[in-house]
């Protein structure tokens, strides 16, 4: 639609000119704030008054109604804008709480654990439903069974136990990585869901690729918070 800029509508408002040539439509300029938004509108309004027709009278009961849009518009891109300050600063208060947590000893999801020269490990095993028959294998890093434990029945959930370090032979395994498969099963035989946990020490505390807060453990690992299932001091 040709258009042109009327002498008696504000700067920045087209108006349809019969007598101007066709021109391709253009940006109107209208921006894509709130505020930019709100203030081309009361341009249009403002010339929609001062060249209404005073017989047929805009109605005032939809201006209200269009006024009312945005502000709540540009009430929603405060809010937005406040939430995402209030979250980076609840972000940076997480980093820091959890920055306290370093040296201390956590159990989480994992399948890797360290063996010393004369220690015990801890280990967890967690099923996703009753088993009649569980069983954990200790593997070398080349991938050879040093271990198997037999860990019979298990309750659905969370169950903790500790390898004395002893291969099959009654010997004890050389100190280095491990790895633990575990294997679980219903009286009929089919595989029940299930996972080992391991312990670690926390060394330090950075973010993943979103930004969230991941602790990262002695033996390489990270580990996020809601992953936790028991913490506690060295």
């Amino acid at each position: 639609m040709p258009t042109t800029n009327a002498g008696a509508l504000p700067s920045g408002i087209p108006s349809y000119d019969p007598t101007a040539a066709p021109a391709p439509k253009t940006s109107t300029g209208m921006g894509t704030s709130a505020a930019e938004t709100q203030d081309y509108f009361m341009k249009m309004l403002l010339a929609q008054i001062q060249n209404q027709d005073p017989m047929s009278a805009q109605d005032p009961a939809q201006m209200t109604s269009q006024l009312t849009q945005l502000n709540m518009a540009s009430g929603i891109e405060k809010l937005n804008s406040s939430l995402s300050s209030m979250l980076s600063q609840m972000s940076a208060q997480s980093f820091m709480g959890n920055a306290a947590l370093i040296g201390s000893s956590v159990i989480a999801p994992g399948s890797s654990l360290t063996l010393g020269a004369s220690n015990s490990v801890d280990f967890g095993v967690n099923v996703g439903a009753d088993s009649t028959q569980t069983t954990v294998k200790v593997l070398a890093a080349d991938g050879t069974v040093v271990d198997e434990l037999s860990l019979g029945a298990m309750s659905k959930g969370t169950h903790r136990f500790t390898w004395d370090g002893a291969g099959y032979n009654g010997q004890r395994a050389a100190s280095g990585q491990y790895r633990l498969q575990v294997i679980a099963a219903d009286g009929a035989g089919a595989a029940i869901a299930a996972n080992t946990l391991t312990s670690g020490v926390v060394s330090g505390v950075g973010r993943d690729s979103s930004g969230g807060v991941q602790m990262l453990t002695t033996d390489g690992r990270s580990v996020a918070p809601a992953d936790l299932i028991q913490l506690s001091k060295s």
